[in-house]
């Protein structure tokens, strides 16, 4: 939901048996999903990881455009967005991502797609996870501060002069 077209690709392109007419396809697939993000009424809460943002899929000009996204999804009256800090442990390892579909299901993301668990026991367990994170998260400016921190990062990468 959050990741930019051309971040998804490089995502997706790296999946064990990718193919360019998958690849897509499931960028297609995210792209439309994002327009949830802009409904009156609906409130969205991501909760990531410092580590995330520092794990990057192709070039610095790629994460930069990926952390301009964040930037702008952020601002949203819709969505809530919090980044655990590296100085910050994380209440739980992080296994792999997912995402809570009201309390209803959870889908979880593995390296071959995603697997939608309905037990409300696994359910539970997930949203005791997912506010465990939210709970050791940065909101508002301080995740801004946050991304244009990661971003100057990257653009040093991407500048010869400070190679």
């Amino acid at each position: 939901m959050l990741q930019s077209a051309e971040y998804a690709r490089h995502v997706f392109d790296s999946a064990p048996d990718s193919t360019p007419e998958g690849v897509g396809r499931a960028v297609a697939a995210i792209v439309e999903r994002q327009s949830l993000l802009y409904e009156p009424g609906r409130e969205s809460v991501f909760v990531l990881t410092e580590g995330v943002l520092r794990t990057w899929p192709g070039s610095p000009a790629l994460m930069l455009a990926q952390l301009d996204r964040l930037l702008a999804v952020e601002s949203l009256s819709t969505v809530r967005l919090g980044v655990v800090p590296w100085r910050r442990a994380v209440p739980v390892m992080p296994r792999h991502g997912f995402t809570l579909c009201g309390t209803e299901a959870v889908v979880v993301e593995t390296f071959r797609g995603e697997h939608v668990l309905d037990d409300p026991v696994e359910v539970a367990a997930y949203e005791d996870t997912f506010r465990r994170f939210e709970e050791a998260a940065i909101f508002g400016s301080d995740v801004r501060e946050l991304l244009l921190r990661v971003m100057k990062d990257f653009r040093d990468l991407d500048d010869p002069a400070t190679r």
